[in-house]
């Protein structure tokens, strides 16, 4: 998602905000509506067995969509004229910041699948700083051509 958002009063503007592809979250999505189908046919069937299996479908939708919306909150990028910022956790966080002056190199990695549904792997390395690994994230290709027109931007 392009933005161009002052941020809170510091001066710094953020270009480009990331987070993990629903396409990369296709499985626990998968197995969270086949949990609906099992409750809906449940329902449907309007004795006991069929309210255990509406209630084992309930609680199978409730625990793998929660967890793909749990794991897409508990990650995030952004992209700002000065840093890349990486977000990580829900109750713990934890932020690693790279200044785009100290960015040494920015590699996508995609298999068939990921290229194309729009999503990969997205590896920020940094001069004396700790590898940035964004597995997942949507569109890395173009998050990529952001970063560089913002490190080209920052270099003069």
């Amino acid at each position: 998602m392009n933005t161009q958002t002052d941020v809170s009063g510091s001066g710094e503007i953020i270009l480009r905000e990331a987070c993990t592809s629903w396409w990369a979250l296709w499985p626990r999505v998968f197995f969270g509506l086949l949990g609906l189908a099992l409750a809906g046919w449940g329902l449907l069937r309007q004795d006991q067995p069929g309210y255990a299996v509406a209630a084992f479908g309930a609680l199978m939708f409730l625990w793998f969509v929660g967890g793909a919306l749990a794991r897409r909150r508990a990650m995030s990028v952004k992209l700002t004229d000065r840093y890349l910022v990486l977000q990580t956790g829900l109750v713990s966080r934890h932020t690693s910041t790279v200044m785009l002056n100290r960015v040494e190199s920015l590699d996508v990695d995609q298999n068939l699948w990921q290229r194309m549904a729009g999503y990969g792997t997205l590896t920020i390395r940094g001069t004396g700083s700790e590898d940035l690994r964004l597995a997942g994230i949507a569109d890395p290709v173009g998050f990529q051509a952001d970063a560089r027109k913002a490190i080209n931007a920052a270099s003069q």
